[in-house]
Parts: C-alpha cells; structure tokens; sequence
C-alpha cells in the first residue's frame, strides 16, 4: 500500500519535518510550499504508528503517537495531518485533567457507529462541555449540502478526538466546516474561512484544532502532603482513604486539583529520617505508612492507638510500626484471588526487585508480604482517585528528580545510575552551602540506549492515580549538579553536562593558574584564624600537617563526624576553599561562589577581575546551548509518556534556555510570588502555562509572612493569568483565624532544604471532617476563586 503523507506546518528558516515511526525509522519529509511538507511511503501493515519533528538545531516531536487503522483492499491511502506544536495552549487541553476530569465524556465503542466510509475527519475541540455535540457539515450531499439539519455527527475517541468517516465522491472539491450545537437553537460554526480539501481517493483528514473561540480555562488547587492530612478514621496520619474527604472540601470550595508530595516507599532504616519523601527506595512501590487498615480487616486496639497517635505532628516510626504489625497479622490469614494475582502479572517490571529489595532490608526471605501490602495500597488509592474523579477533581502528583542509593531500582538496574557522584543543587537563597540530596546521577547514555524504558514505565504507572505531575528540580534535566561522593561540601559540586575548562584557557584569561594555588584549599594562619578563631590550635593539631611556613594542608577531606555543627561548617567551609575544581584530569570547573572564598579575596584585584569575568561567562553564557539540547533530549520523553498534564519545578538558578525549552514542550512552569524571576515581576506578569503559588513546602507559610490579613495577597494569585493558581492548605486556612492554628507559624513550615535530615511531619491542626463544618471558609473560598474568574 502506498501512503502519501501531507503536512500543514508553516516552516521557518533552517526547519525540516521530520516523519517518525514507532519503529524508529526517522524519514526527512519533502519541502512542497510554505504551509506544506510530504512524503511518499511503501507501508504492509494495517495500522501504521508515528509522529512528526521539527527539525533544526535540534527536535521537537509532537507529544502524542497517532495512529490509523486502514481499510480493507486499499492500494493507496492519503494521509492529511496538521503539525501540533507539544506548546501550543490548546494542546494543554487535551491533557488527562480535561479529557477525563474536567470533561470527560462517553466514549464511543467505535468512532463512527454504523457507518464507515473512504475519508475519515478528525478534530479537536478541547473545553467542549459534554452535553454539546461536534458535528460536520459541507458543500455535498455527504456533509449535509451545508444544512445543519443534515450535517454528520462526530464521536470522541479515547484521546478526546472527535472523528467520523464518510463516503465522498472522488475528484471533487470539498469546502466543510465543524460545528458544535447543545440543542436545535445552539448552533455554532467554527471561525475563519472554509476548510477544504480535493478528494482523490481513500484518506485521512486530521485538522487539528477546530476554531471556536474559547477563553483560556483557569483553576485553582490545594497542595498538601498525604501525611499532613488528620480525619476521624485514620491513624497517626493522613492515608490514601482520606483523600476522598479532602476531595469533597475541595469540590465545595470551587478547588479543582489536589496536589501532593511524592507518595512513594522511602522505608530503609525504619526511623524518622525516613520520613523525606523525596528518597524513595522505589520508582513504583507505594508506601505503607498511607494504609488504611479497617479497610482490610479489623485490627485489636485500633481506636486506643488512634488516639495515642492523634499528636500535633507525626509521629513517623510509632505509625509506621503499628501498621507494619496490623499488616502481617492480616498476611497470615491471606489467600491470593484471581484480581490479585491479575495484578501481580501487571506488576512483573517491578514488584519482584522491590519486593525482593525489602527482604534483603528486613533480612526475611517471604516476598509475598511486600507484595501484598502495595497490592492492598493500590488498591485504596485506586478507590480514592475513582471517588475524586467523580466529584471533577484532579490529582497531581510528585516526581522526584533522584532515587534513594540502595534502592531497589539502582540495586536492579546499576547501568542506569552513576553512584560516583550525588545529585544536589548549587547555594542558592534555600541553602546557601549548597544541597547534597544523597542521590547518585543519572547515566543517561545507558538510558539512552534502552529507550528511556526505566522513565516510560515510571511515568505510566504514575498515571494510572495521577492526571498531573510535577518534575522535581527540572532543572536537573538541563543540567545537574553533581557532587563527589567523597566531597567535604556541596560547594565542591559542578554542573554535569559541561564543557570544562582547560589550564590554557584559564591563563588565555590573563589568570596565572597552577594546581596548588587554584585546585588546592587555600589555608593559611590568617584563614584559620578568620574561621576558627579560639580553636584554631586544635584544628591544626586534629585536622592540618604544615606544607610550608605560615601554609597547611588537610589530612583528610571529610568526614568530620563528631564535630559541634559550628565547627563542622567551618570545616567544610576550609574545605570549599578553593578556586576550582579537577573532577577529571586536565578538566577544570570554576567553584560556584568562588568570589565569596577567602582564597578569592587574597588575590590582588586584577586576577578577582579576570576570574570574575571567566566564571561569569562560564556559569551564565558557555553552557547555553549544550543545556538546552540536553534538556531537549530527555524532558519529551516525561511529556509523551503518557497524557498527564506535566508541570516543572523550576526554582533556583535557571539557565537561559530553561522558559524557551519548557514553553515549546508544554511543561507549566512554577511562579513564587517570593521567587521573582526578575525584580519587580508579580504573578499578574506569569505566562497563561504556569502555576502561581504564595510558598512551596519548602519555605514558611503565609501566617510566617503575613500577620494580620491575607486575603490581598491570595486574591493576588488568584487573578493572575496563569492556569494554576496552588496554594498550600496551610494557607488556605489562614483565611480564618477562628479555625486552629499552631501558635508558632514555623510549625507550619514543612521543609527546611538547608537542613539534613529533616523531620517531615507537618499535621493540619483540625479534622477534615471539621474543616468540612468550616462553611463560612469554604464560602469565602468559593468566593474567592469564583471572583477571579477561575472554574469552580
């Protein structure tokens, strides 16, 4: 069968289109005119897969795999398509949220019920509410000879495609149009001018977007941790079975998304540090501490233990050994159905290494407890994602950008992980040393090279709870910061890709570099002095061996384990004394804040100049284009992966190209009103793809900031243009300060990053089921939001 493809795509100067194959192959289309490209194919197949790319400096696919299925007895088939740019507002519509919350609709059994025909029409038409119908409607009797009464309904597909097949005469000009009616007088034809089309034959009409106007939807969401979350029914903290109260809070309140922490297992040594979310032991595996165990069985002492757990904050290891016990007194009793062993199957790409990570944990050699605990997990935030969805709430979820060093996924699969070196981020306003998360790199040449299988899966098993997701630190998919794991510091990190410097470029910069001045921690009895101060003669005599008068050299680079926290950053502090760093032979980095070194600030001001002027240039213009093409590289994967609506956690230090990258690829960036991008920027100045919030988990809350009347600043956000308006619950419930609150704000505070470890364990102070009695908030919420011209 031979296909002709023709593609409506406007190019520009230096852009190919590319046609790419779910095979693989990638075939460089033919340039016809400016608003078209074509290709010729010689296909066996009765379905063909693929999509196409813009090529130029680089590529951007679509996000979506389309797919044909072609009729019978067919020697020739005519595909006509129309470019979707993965950035474009409307494709955002198309995203889970929409299609299966927001608007979800039936779903036809076939696309054209009772009919097929030689040309099949496909369009979207995104925020379409589901009691209107799409319809075609065109110049010949087929299409209705422009009567609606005779026009030709359209069915939604999965993907919220609305498509029909017809049976057109042959060469003939076609001139249609789509139209959407809600009843015989609501009747709307698409604008501009007619479409048309000159039948040869059997084809495929794929237009893209119909063109109704539509104004940009907007909403308004709560963040909290599943932890946080306190009810009736649960013990010791929130679980997956309380989220379906949270929901109905929510959906009286006009907030359309729920938006949590990573829910992942982060169990390993059984204590509280293991509360960080972010530090899982498993891409996939749940975990167990968000059980709900009256769902399973009944448990002896359940209410006395729900009472003595019933604690301002999280008590992280009485929980978690309370319902560990519960759990494997009701594994005892346990015999595995036909559902469960389904999913089991289901489950074959993960379950058996994280089940067998566990034993190995617990040194006990039955698997099938670990597997029937996430079994019973699943199977509860299933319930809860069901119930959410049919009150038209959304729920997003948390990717976190590395995975714990003994977990089961770098035990299983070791290729895919560089444990050399530890994942963090260069000091930035949260952590002004820096941050060593303890997560080993990515490898992804080996990830590469497998297709980026270990990512698809990860994200598709997210999907199966999940219509939204946000990237933990984006950033890193542009570029890393990576950490030795030997590093005294997260100071002595560098950004990995990169494109070091070597020692001639260094002295081509006016700049007398050798090794031990530069590469060496610069210490001398007026650096010691400067630190140490009244302790310098222990630190020499525990820490230092002389090298030359008046200069020393460390005996060791770290640990310094034992020392008071004082002096144990002074000693980092020594450490990350340096100019530059060596990770390789002959391969130099300029140290991040070198400026801010006393190594620095003994040069004469002619070489700080010179050394200004070259990290400058380094950090901020050298790297430009090699972190753009990384990031183009691995996010499209994260974004045609599956149909969540992906958002990015873009905070930091941000590369030039990071806005250019993630507005082509459709990803939501993140606007901190106490983040300014730049000085003087406001959520009113944030992009419509982007999620406005007051705070992040990760800083004090608006009670912290704001003492007396905050709703100024809510309102803010609220009427800011971009699609998400987020809040943390915390904040929302600052709007009333008759509902209890800790008498300290911080304890509202759910993370400090400068801190390692720390103690996630933040509770909301009253019960969903109160806060569900709360109406004169909830109103004043509804209120809120309804009045920025949000969807409530």
């Amino acid at each position: 069968m031979t296909l002709r493809f023709y593609v409506r795509f406007a190019s520009a100067w230096g852009q190919q289109l590319v046609l790419c194959l779910e095979n693989g192959q990638r075939l460089v289309m033919d340039y016809v005119d400016p608003q078209t490209w074509a290709f010729t194919l010689e296909w066996e197949g009765a379905v063909i897969q693929y999509r196409y790319a813009i090529q130029s400096e680089g590529s951007l696919e679509e996000n979506v795999m389309r797919e044909i299925h072609f009729p019978p007895n067919v020697s020739a088939y005519a595909i006509h398509d129309t470019f979707h740019f993965p950035g474009d507002m409307a494709a955002s519509w198309m995203r889970a949220p929409f299609r299966d919350v927001f608007f979800t609709r039936e779903v036809m059994a076939r696309e054209n019920p009772g009919n097929t025909g030689s040309h099949r029409f496909r369009v979207r038409a995104p925020l379409l509410p589901v009691e209107k119908k799409v319809w075609l409607i065109g110049n010949v009797e087929p299409l209705g000879n422009w009567a609606p009464d005779f026009a030709v309904e359209m069915f939604a597909d999965s993907n919220g495609i609305f498509s029909v097949e017809v049976e057109l005469p042959v060469q003939v000009a076609i001139a249609y149009k789509y139209c959407v009616s809600g009843s015989e007088d609501d009747w709307e034809w698409e604008q501009g001018e007619n479409r048309t089309y000159y039948s040869e034959g059997t084809a495929s009409i794929d237009d893209g977007f119909a063109r109704f106007p539509r104004q940009p939807w907007k909403g308004a969401g709560v963040a909290v941790p599943v932890f946080s979350l306190r009810s009736g029914k649960s013990l010791g903290c929130g679980e997956f079975a309380d989220l379906p109260l949270l929901g109905e809070w929510a959906a009286a309140a006009g907030i359309r998304m729920i938006q949590l922490l990573p829910v992942n297992d982060t169990t390993w040594s059984k204590t509280w540090q293991d509360s960080y979310p972010y530090a899982a032991v498993s891409a996939f595996a749940l975990h167990p501490i968000y059980i709900h165990l009256p769902a399973i069985g009944q448990v002896r002492g359940y209410a006395e233990q729900q009472k003595r757990l019933d604690l301002p904050e999280m008590d992280y290891e009485a929980t978690l050994a309370f319902k560990d016990a519960a759990l494997r007194g009701f594994y005892r009793t346990f015999i595995p159905d036909a559902a469960y062993l389904d999913w089991e199957r289901a489950q074959e790409h993960w379950l058996p290494a994280y089940a067998n990570f566990c034993c190995r944990r617990d040194g006990t050699g039955d698997q099938g407890y670990y597997r029937f605990v996430q079994y019973h997990l699943h199977k509860q935030l299933t319930t809860a994602v069901t119930i959410l969805r049919s009150k038209r709430i959304a729920l997003k979820g948390d990717l976190p950008i590395g995975m714990f060093l003994h977990s089961a996924d770098v035990l299983e699969q070791p290729g895919l992980f560089n444990t050399a070196v530890q994942a963090g981020a260069p000091p930035d306003e949260f952590a002004t040393e820096g941050q060593n998360w303890g997560f080993p790199a990515y490898n992804w040449e080996q990830m590469e090279a497998d297709g980026f299988n270990w990512w698809k899966r990860r994200l598709q098993h997210m999907a199966q709870y999940f219509s939204a997701f946000r990237i933990d630190h984006v950033l890193g998919f542009f570029r890393l910061w990576q950490v030795p794991r030997n590093a005294a510091s997260p100071l002595l990190g560098y950004f990995q890709p990169s494109i070091p410097l070597t020692a001639s470029e260094i002295t081509d910069a006016g700049i007398p570099f050798s090794r031990e001045r530069y590469c060496r921690p610069y210490i001398t009895d007026g650096v010691i002095s400067s630190l140490f101060g009244p302790e310098a003669a222990r630190l020499k005599s525990a820490y230092l061996e002389p090298q030359s008068p008046g200069f020393y050299r460390l005996k060791q680079a770290q640990p310094f384990a034992g020392e008071k926290p004082s002096f144990a950053a002074a000693l980092r502090q020594l450490a990350a004394n340096v100019l530059f760093l060596e990770p390789e032979p002959d391969k130099f980095h300029p140290r991040f804040g070198m400026a801010d070194t006393l190594s620095f600030q003994a040069l004469p001001e002619s070489e700080q100049t010179s050394l200004r002027r070259l990290a400058d240039d380094f950090f901020f213009r050298r790297h430009d284009e090699l972190w753009k093409q990384s990031a183009l590289q691995k996010l499209p994967v994260l974004t045609s992966a599956t149909d969540m609506l992906v958002c990015g956690e873009d905070l930091g230090l941000i590369p030039h190209s990071v806005p250019e990258v993630m507005s082509a690829l459709g990803i939501l960036g993140l606007e901190v009103d106490r983040m300014p991008r730049y000085p003087g920027r406001t959520p009113a100045d944030a992009p419509y793809l982007s999620v406005v919030t007051p705070s992040t988990h990760d800083m004090s809350t608006l009670r912290s900031e704001i003492p007396a009347d905050r709703e100024p600043s809510i309102r803010r956000q609220l009427l800011s243009p971009a699609m998400w308006c987020i809040l943390q619950l915390q904040d929302w419930l600052s709007l009333d300060d008759s509902l209890p609150h800790p008498n300290d704000p911080s304890r509202e505070r759910i993370n400090v990053p400068a801190i390692l470890p720390w103690y996630w364990r933040y509770r909301m102070p009253l019960s969903l089921e109160s806060l569900l009695e709360a109406t004169s908030l909830r109103d004043r919420i509804h209120r809120l939001i309804s009045e920025a011209g949000r969807e409530v």
